[in-house]
């Protein structure tokens, strides 16, 4: 089976705070992401974050990935660490970077993708992932 992608994108809003990310762009209500036909596995998450830093802090980003497409259950994947003392001329982005996770999944079933800050909160971190199934 060639690989399959499934993007998402969401803004988290505030600090220590599960947020579903469920946007797709300039379709807001997308649907459930289910796992595609013929998978048997989550071979990567490709991830990006970039945050405005309304407020000067630092923070940790991570993903956390649900449902009953993960047979062996949840799992939370760190994607990286902002942040600088002052809200002006900090710049809070990261390249997209490939996770290689190589997570078994159950074809039919959704995956449910949530998104956290943890530590301050600096204001909005907009976060894109995409799920790549095998």
């Amino acid at each position: 089976m060639p690989k399959q992608y499934r993007t998402r994108n969401g803004t988290i809003a505030s600090a220590n705070t599960k947020t579903a990310i469920a946007e797709q762009g300039s379709i807001s209500a997308p649907g459930t992401l289910y796992v595609p036909d013929g998978a048997s596995r989550l071979s990567e998450v490709i991830v990006a974050a970039c945050g405005d830093f309304a407020a000067a802090g630092h923070c940790a980003v991570f993903i956390r990935l649900e449902g009953s497409g993960l047979p062996e259950g949840p799992e939370t994947l760190f994607v990286c660490a902002m942040g600088g003392n002052s809200t002006t001329g900090i710049q809070g982005k990261m390249e997209a970077k490939r996770i290689p996770v190589g997570v078994p999944v159950r074809p039919g079933n959704d995956i449910l993708i949530y998104g956290e800050m943890a530590g301050d909160d600096i204001g909005n971190v907009e976060l894109g992932v995409t799920l790549v199934f095998e």
